[in-house]
């Protein structure tokens, strides 16, 4: 057996004590960050760029912080599901629902949507696949494991990971489980397993145990097995080591990081080592040119050159204020934090551009099609953007 260790809720519990007011606001701060005392938030350079589509309460936010409900923009729709099971298709510029679902059972998962596909995870163990046309049911399968991290999507496989160290690929068209592979689990994780990433033949997954894997996406079969981290530290809690922060593939290199250990570029043939800077994050990075894009532990904001590592600028007026992790829109650095603000950087500076308070609750899910972007947050505010 092992223990899923949830740092966020226990350290918000200790700094609210008995305020059972500030417990919804402390734990969601504390899901991006440590919980540190909060910069007061600079002035921006009072351009206006930001401009608000559209936005709906959808109902359902993931309060708990720990269903990761990331919407999915596919076919220029936007497709999003809430914690109570409620599944939309909507226009991307216009908002206008396109078609609903009503499953009626608690999802943990945001959409994987490619292929004609719609794919989300239950927190019963079932995963169940729509056609991203009508919102009709295209099969459901049940893996009677919890799956901690949101389906993927690409070469007629569905890539789910599960909690105790299962990665499954199904079929696509049938859900039937065509492979899988179990790796082992540390004794002590962080609560945040990153998304498979799917490039060519292979699919590469991050582990809890700082490892990465690649897989034929097809077959299962293993291409090559890389540590990532070396365990450090005295205890449990020192020796954390996952890398919950999903690769990004560019070319022939990969880029993936781990908790309390470095962000790493790698060939993607066989996973030798190009560069590692020493930098601690769990949440997914970004690609702007030749920069990489990093959200680090005390919400500080990183670019790092994509050839060789080293720090191009940091930015660290958001510590302290539950960063997101970044995206890229026209060519700018967009986040979000725990209080429903957004604000776009430069990204050749990292300079402050603009902060606008768009929504109710804490900015937990970014995406964009490089245009536009939208937002969901904890309350269950869905807001979509251009910039």
């Amino acid at each position: 057996m092992y223990f899923r260790l949830i740092l966020v809720s226990l350290v918000s519990v200790l700094l609210i004590g008995c305020n059972k007011d500030k417990v919804e606001e402390e734990t969601l701060w504390g899901l991006h960050q440590e919980p540190i005392e909060p910069k007061e938030l600079p002035q921006d350079s009072g351009v206006e760029e930001l401009r608000i589509l559209w936005k709906d309460n959808i109902g359902g936010g993931a309060v708990d912080g720990f269903a990761q409900l990331k919407p999915a923009i596919y076919e220029s729709s936007i497709f999003v599901v809430n914690r109570s099971g409620d599944v939309y298709r909507r226009d991307a510029n216009s908002g206008d629902v396109i078609w609903k679902v009503e499953v009626n059972k608690a999802v943990n998962s945001g959409v994987g949507v490619d292929e004609g596909l719609v794919v989300f995870s239950f927190d019963n163990g079932y995963v169940s696949a729509l056609n991203a046309s009508d919102g009709s049911v295209r099969w459901s399968s049940s893996l009677k494991r919890n799956v901690s991290a949101i389906p993927v999507v690409g070469k007629g496989r569905v890539v789910i990971r599960t909690s105790d160290g299962l990665v499954v690929g199904l079929d696509s068209e049938t859900g039937s489980t065509a492979w899988q592979i179990k790796k082992e689990v540390p004794a002590l994780t962080i609560h945040g397993d990153s998304l498979p990433a799917i490039t060519g033949d292979a699919v590469l997954v991050g582990l809890s145990s700082g490892k990465l894997i690649a897989n034929n996406v097809i077959s299962g079969r293993d291409y090559w097995e890389a540590d990532l981290s070396f365990v450090r530290g005295q205890n449990e809690l020192e020796r954390l080591n996952d890398s919950d922060s999903s690769p990004i593939i560019q070319g022939a290199t990969v880029y993936t990081a781990t908790y309390q250990g470095s962000v790493i570029a790698a060939q993607l043939q066989d996973a030798s080592t190009i560069w590692r800077t020493d930098m601690s994050t769990r949440l997914p990075m970004a690609v702007s040119g030749d920069s990489i894009i990093v959200t680090e532990e005390l919400g500080n904001i990183f670019s790092l050159n994509t050839s060789d590592g080293v720090i191009q600028w940091k930015q660290d007026a958001f510590t302290g204020h539950g960063v997101s992790y970044p995206v890229v829109v026209n060519g700018k650095i967009v986040i979000g934090d725990s209080h429903g603000n957004i604000h776009t950087l430069d990204a050749k500076s990292g300079a402050l551009i603009e902060t606008r308070n768009i929504a109710k609750g804490a900015v937990l899910e970014l995406v964009t099609n490089g245009e536009i972007f939208s937002v969901l947050t904890t309350q269950g505010e869905l807001v979509t953007l251009s910039l």
